[in-house]
């Protein structure tokens, strides 16, 4: 069984650098981020039990009322519990970060008030210059990350920038989703970056007859006490225990183009310790950072199957020696502890492979696992051969539309620091370009023109990764440029004449389930196939966004609005 119990934490300010990456024969530039000062003297990893979220209380059958409040948490010891930290409160536990785990069956539709309960001054610094905000007010909007559901209800700052304080956004979920990890956080309009970073996010788990949580269960996978969420962020503190986001000097302001912390937390803990048994156990992994992409590696390299991805289940296992999760990516995984039985893998964050690309700051431990000399209970001892996940079926051919997105960033002529990033070389408030009919399928290519790998994330649907291709970056990028002040399509970047080159090894198994995040890498354009369905009794026109996952990125300009129509 799990011993758990729990705390978090983070450190201090930070600073700007650019980095210049050749792509193509072309200098592209690309931001390196604010990087945070060293942790406080003396701060020891492993002292802090890994914590569970709490399970979310309705107030009746499948409703659910929750407040976003500042409140005071323990994340590490070292601090006591004086860290300042936004969370949620549902009226039985205590206010929160992560808040609690809202667990659903599918198909069975719940409803849940947002209340916006914080303070008048924001927990970190805001920037009014961002394009898309003017306020310093705290205002929230939360998302359903991973949800079919109505514009209506998805929280995003196309339909609403955000609820100020004191207003309840309310809210109704059809749960139309697969059984998956989804979750819950805050998209207020240029805000979202502080907000997450300040607590608001955690855990919406979809269950199914097969996929029930228990042990056992029809998946032939660990349920119960041996199913265990966890919630990757890093963060970074004050010497005093407070968090640390970098405010950078005049003129970029606030705003850093990426934010790493020095330091991870898991579940709202800092470098925790989790006791287990010598046994399989399923974790149900999130990257909840603003930017830092992982790669996680056990000590001791216990099996370790990938069982399901963003929107559910796998048709097979597949065998994993690290997890390579990015901002807003989940994954299902089984670890085998069996035969571990007295010992202590510490979890670290391997480097990146060579198509990531990321400025962040080094960031090795983790956390740890102390295993136990018995199991309380057996459980399964094998990995299922075959998954009921959904097989990814959509047509290879007879698109309603190919579209061709360019990821870009936006420099300073004179100082070269970064002003904002864009998608097809406009901003969020743009005119509505994507305008795909209801029940079509496209395809879609990201085509990454930046220094940085970015995290694609759709709202409303769930898609097919086809394939990643490298191209001529310059040559593309310059009849981009030119198509776009002619206020006209960008061009197919599978024009010989970009010398298009399919990645060798194309998609990794992992990803050839149901997606709704999606890792896009520089000097490459990433395809992808995507059926425009509606939930159920919900009517055409229909509008979401689509956008970066790296928070910082998403809260100046990289997204974009699309509205499903009939």
């Amino acid at each position: 069984m799990f011993k758990g119990g729990g705390i978090f934490r983070r450190t201090g300010p930070g600073v700007l650098s650019l980095a210049v990456l050749m792509l193509g024969g072309m200098a592209v530039a690309g931001v390196m981020s604010g990087s945070a000062a060293p942790p406080p003297p003396g701060l020891s990893a492993f002292s802090t039990p890994l914590p569970l979220p709490a399970k979310a209380t309705p107030v009746a059958p499948n409703q659910y009322e929750f407040t976003m409040e500042e409140t005071t948490q323990q994340l590490h010891p070292s601090f006591g519990p004086v860290t300042k930290v936004w969370g949620y409160n549902d009226g039985t536990h205590p206010t929160s970060y992560p808040g609690p785990t809202i667990e659903v069956q599918k198909d069975t539709a719940t409803s849940v008030n947002w209340t916006n309960g914080l303070p008048e001054d924001h927990l970190l610094p805001v920037d009014t210059r961002l394009t898309h905000n003017n306020t310093d007010e705290p205002h929230t909007l939360t998302h359903f990350h991973g949800g079919f559901i109505a514009e209506a209800a998805d929280g995003n700052p196309a339909t609403n920038p955000g609820y100020a304080v004191g207003a309840t956004q309310a809210v109704s979920y059809g749960n139309a989703q697969p059984a998956a990890p989804t979750w819950y956080h805050d998209h207020a309009l240029g805000m979202t970056r502080l907000n997450v970073m300040a607590g608001l996010a955690g855990f919406y788990i979809s269950r199914d007859s097969n996929d029930t949580g228990a042990e056992p269960n029809g998946l032939g996978v660990p349920g119960g006490d041996y199913e265990i969420p966890l919630a990757l962020q890093d963060r970074s503190f004050t010497a005093d225990g407070q968090l640390s986001y970098p405010v950078d000097p005049p003129p970029t302001g606030p705003w850093v183009p990426e934010f790493f912390g020095d330091t991870a937390v898991v579940n709202g803990a800092v470098m925790p310790l989790a006791e287990i048994e010598p046994r399989m156990y399923r974790f149900r992994i999130l990257n909840g950072s603003n930017a830092r992409f992982w790669n996680l590696e056990i000590q001791g390299s216990p099996p370790m199957w990938q069982i399901g991805t963003d929107q559910g289940l796998l048709t097979a296992p597949v065998r994993l020696k690290s997890i390579l999760i990015a901002p807003g990516e989940r994954a299902d995984v089984v670890i085998d502890f069996s035969r571990m039985k007295g010992q202590s893998p510490v979890v670290r964050n391997a480097s990146l492979p060579p198509s990531i690309v990321s400025p962040a700051t080094r960031l090795t431990t983790v956390m740890r696992f102390k295993v136990g000399a018995s199991a309380t209970d057996q459980g399964p001892t094998t990995i299922p051969a075959t998954l009921p996940g959904e097989p990814v079926d959509l047509p290879q051919t007879g698109f309603a539309a190919r579209r061709n997105i360019t990821l870009e960033e936006v420099l300073d002529p004179d100082t070269g620091a970064p002003v904002r990033l864009e998608l097809n070389g406009k901003m969020f408030h743009d005119p509505i370009d994507e305008t795909p009919a209801e029940g079509t399928t496209e395809e879609w290519r990201f085509i990454n023109l930046s220094a940085d790998t970015h995290p694609m994330h759709m709202h409303l649907t769930r898609f097919q990764v086809v394939s990643r291709y490298t191209f001529d970056v310059a040559a593309y990028t310059a009849d981009a440029k030119a198509a776009q002040a002619a206020d006209q399509p960008n061009p197919t970047p599978l024009d010989p004449k970009y010398k298009p080159k399919l990645v060798t090894k194309g998609v990794a198994p992992e990803e050839r389930g149901w997606k709704d995040t999606v890792r896009a890498n520089p000097g490459q354009f990433t395809i992808i196939r995507v059926k425009f369905d509606l939930p159920p009794g919900v009517t055409a026109p229909q509008r979401y966004v689509f956008h970066c996952h790296i928070l910082e990125h998403e809260d100046n300009d990289m997204m974009r609005p699309y509205d499903v129509v009939p």
